[in-house]
Parts: C-alpha cells; structure tokens; sequence
C-alpha cells in the first residue's frame, strides 16, 4: 500500500469493486422497470432464483414510475420523454397481461 492509499484492483477502485454508472434518469426508470419485471414473474428473482409474482408490488412500481413521470415533467430531455413513455406503456400492458 503507499500513501496514497490502496492500489486499485481489477475493476478500478480499490478493493476491486466495481465502479458504479453515473446516476441518471433513464438508468432510474430501467431500474424500477427491472424490478417491476421480477414482481410480474417475468424475471428471475435474484436472491431466491425463482419466478414469482407479487401483483401489490408491481402495482406500486409502476404508479412510482408514473409519479416520477408526472413531477418530472418539464424537465426531461426529448430521450428521456421517449423512454419513460415506452417503458410505463409496456409495463402497463405486461401488467394487465398477467392480472387478466
């Protein structure tokens, strides 16, 4: 070790975890929508490794990405307009999909 501190590892920082992406909306929204995924059972839970479905949860997901739609409103660029609108139309439909 020198004074500068640890040497970074394989994968950049110290102690070879992984450097973190820049925070942004769309990688906001992907989030949720992954999340949303693994409570409609369209996804592999990552901690049990099992297909569930949790419909409360996917719910509540979605209402958060409309929310976050709603008071974002006015101040998203033209890309970010155009994500957010597809994945809560998508997530809508898979959501009635699977409540049907």
């Amino acid at each position: 070790m020198s004074e500068a501190g640890p040497e970074p590892e394989p994968g950049g920082t110290p102690g070879g975890a992984q450097q973190m992406p820049a925070p942004t909306l769309i990688l906001h929204v992907f989030t949720l929508a992954a999340q949303v995924g693994v409570a409609l059972g369209e996804t592999e839970n990552p901690v049990t490794h099992q297909r569930e479905t949790d419909l409360r949860a996917a719910r509540f997901l979605i209402d958060t990405l409309a929310m976050l739609e709603e008071k974002t409103r006015g101040n998203r660029t033209s890309e970010e307009d155009e994500y957010l609108a597809g994945v809560l139309a998508n997530l809508r439909m898979a959501f009635v999909r699977r409540n049907g």
